[in-house]
């Protein structure tokens, strides 16, 4: 695909999660989106077959972020210690900074609690918690390594921060008081951190 292509397909995809956080898949309109997009409805389905498909695409675009998000982190020099805590940190803060995509994942939840989306969605989302937690048991493995963390359940571990990140961006998502979420996330994280810690 070529480069001018490729970027009325990212207009279109960054419209469409503007609509969708807005109005839910089932209110948000192909209209809407081209209108927020500033090409014609008929454009977008040039691109995509329905807004199931645009909704396909958001998805993988927010886990292939997330992804390289979790890549960085794992590749960096940083210690056991500071890679977890800037997961958790910077993590949190994509939240803040990115709202659209706070609220599409949270779309995407229900969507897959809901069962209605058209895609087997639920193995998705599946399978980006599975890559996730797989990178968060391979920092807390090297921590163990080093004597940075104690001897834990890593499976368990890994669950309960993905957990604890999921719902503090969800209580971010229904607050929006960014003074007092960072304030919150400090502490959360330090809480967090001092629970495995040797």
């Amino acid at each position: 695909m070529d480069t001018h292509k490729t970027d009325k397909k990212t207009r279109i995809i960054e419209a469409a999660m503007t609509v969708f956080s807005q109005h839910g898949l089932e209110k948000g309109k192909i209209a809407d989106v081209a209108k927020k997009a500033g090409i014609g409805k008929g454009t977008v389905y040039e691109y995509f077959r329905s807004k199931e498909d645009i909704f396909n695409a958001i998805e993988q675009s927010i886990f292939d972020q997330f992804k390289l998000f979790l890549n960085e982190i794992l590749s960096s020099p940083l210690s056991p210690t500071k890679k977890l805590k800037q997961l958790m940190d910077q993590g949190l803060n994509m939240c803040m900074e990115k709202s659209d995509t706070n609220t599409i994942m949270n779309e995407i939840w229900a969507q897959s609690c809901r069962s209605k989306h058209p895609r087997n969605i639920n193995q998705d989302l599946v399978g980006y918690y599975d890559e996730f937690q797989d990178g968060i048991k391979t920092i807390l493995q090297a921590g163990i390594d080093i004597g940075e963390f104690r001897k834990m359940n890593k499976d368990g571990v890994a669950s309960l921060l993905m957990a604890f990140m999921d719902g503090l961006a969800l209580q971010f998502t229904v607050m929006k008081d960014t003074k007092k979420f960072i304030k919150v996330k400090g502490e959360a994280i330090e809480s967090f951190m001092r629970g495995i810690l040797k």
